[in-house]
């Protein structure tokens, strides 16, 4: 009888070729998730990733040296239950239509944004084009701002989806500066034209940061930074102790930037909405406030299980209730999550965050500098995320995408470079 044939292994160049046709689909999605415009594109490149990604998947699972590592259960058992929890509440939703929508955009969606940019970022080349793409994206959308800003008409809704998203988009490609100044192979190296770029961003951020009038969006950048250079002091310690200054005074200074453009913000705030107001006034008068209480009530009716997946499922009624159009959902990520999916669909996704923050943590302690990157950028784009949604809820198109997104790359990314410091095998560098 016959022996069975066994499969053949898919070879390296076909591999390599799907990789590549992969990160090229994923860096022009990533391009253009910021903004509104080219929507058939949007969609193309995010179909034609996922395809390629399930490929990838497809030629590298069956055989273990080409597999690619998962990211382990810290991080996909949360990650699982909160997507299953989530979708179970079509069983409760008060408005079952709308949660139906909300689930195929916001969960299925964004699991499969993260299947692809974990598979794009095969190796550090690969990671280095995805975090181009990102910030060659925020140039460009940053002198479109700007020059409508000039022109004095600056619209964020036009191409930049709006004021709370696109500052918040600030704050998430905030800490690719650093994979930006990073030696290589997970940055662009200690050199002249990379440190300029990243001096010239940072200046961006800043400026774009101040036209959306946002305020939060200079805590939470000033938390980006610290939790980066506290991480970075603590890993790096015999740096700085050799040259405290470098690493102490331009943090200083960047944050005493950002407290200044935090207080003009509120000044600028209180004049145009509460005349003759100061700022503790301004800060008491803020709706959200009002919000949060109602919000209490909501939730202790149905602590559980809340009233069905999706950020505006008690829209109509907050508004109402609250005499105010503009409050239409919680205002605060953690307080989004409870009020629809309930307690357990809150503490799934608290768990989702947490198992990230472990994971690049893992990165920052190992001996391989490259991963310590990752885990940095990895853990500073957590603390911006929680920061900028104390006050809102950003988990919702293209901002969510974009979380998922980049954390997605940074573990993926990391995850394959831990294995190959581990067993010495890999992808390349």
């Amino acid at each position: 009888m016959r022996a069975p044939k066994r499969r053949a292994a898919p070879t390296a160049s076909m591999i390599a070729h799907c990789n590549r046709t992969l990160l090229g689909f994923a860096a022009a999605y990533l391009a253009l998730l910021p903004t509104n415009a080219a929507t058939f594109v949007h969609s193309l490149t995010f179909g034609v990733a996922g395809a390629c990604a399930v490929v990838v998947y497809a030629l590298t699972v069956r055989h273990p040296a080409t597999r690619i590592p998962l990211a382990g259960a810290v991080v996909l058992a949360p990650l699982f239950a909160w997507a299953a929890w989530s979708t179970a509440s079509l069983a409760w939703s008060i408005d079952v239509p709308y949660s139906r929508g909300q689930l195929s955009r916001e969960v299925f969606d964004s699991l499969l944004a993260i299947f692809i940019f974990y598979m794009a970022a095969y190796n550090a080349r690969a990671l280095r084009v995805l975090v181009t793409s990102a910030l060659l994206s925020l140039a460009a959308l940053g002198i479109v701002a700007m020059s409508m800003d000039w022109q004095g008409v600056f619209d964020p809704a036009l191409y930049h989806n709006g004021v709370g998203p696109w500052s918040t988009w600030l704050v998430l490609v905030a800490p690719l500066l650093f994979l930006l100044v990073a030696p290589k192979p997970a940055g662009f190296g200690r050199h002249a034209v990379p440190l300029s770029v990243a001096g010239i961003l940072l200046l961006a951020i800043i400026v774009l940061a101040r036209m959306t009038d946002n305020r939060i969006v200079w805590i939470a950048l000033a938390a980006v930074f610290a939790a980066a250079s506290i991480v970075g002091a603590l890993r790096w310690r015999a740096h700085l102790s050799r040259a405290p200054a470098r690493f102490v005074l331009p943090l200083l200074a960047l944050l005493l930037v950002l407290s200044v453009a935090f207080v003009d913000s509120l000044r600028e705030r209180a004049n145009l909405y509460y005349r003759d107001s100061t700022l503790a006034q301004t800060l008491e008068n803020d709706p959200r406030l009002a919000l949060w209480e109602h919000l209490r009530e909501k939730i202790g009716e149905r602590p559980w299980t809340g009233y069905g997946f999706g950020r505006r499922i008690l829209a109509d009624s907050m508004s109402r209730e609250l005499d105010n159009p503009l409050l239409t959902h919680a205002h605060n990520l953690f307080a989004s999550q409870w009020l629809q999916t309930g307690l357990v669909g809150m503490l799934a996704y608290v768990a989702i965050l947490a198992g990230l923050a472990w994971r690049f943590g893992q990165f920052v302690r190992s001996r391989d500098e490259a991963l310590a990157v990752a885990g940095l950028a990895g853990l500073a784009l957590i603390v911006g995320w929680v920061t900028k949604n104390l006050t809102d809820d950003f988990l919702f198109r293209s901002n969510a995408k974009e979380f998922w997104a980049l954390s997605a790359m940074l573990l993926g990314y990391g995850m394959r470079r831990r294995r190959k410091s581990v067993t010495g095998t890999g992808s390349g560098p």
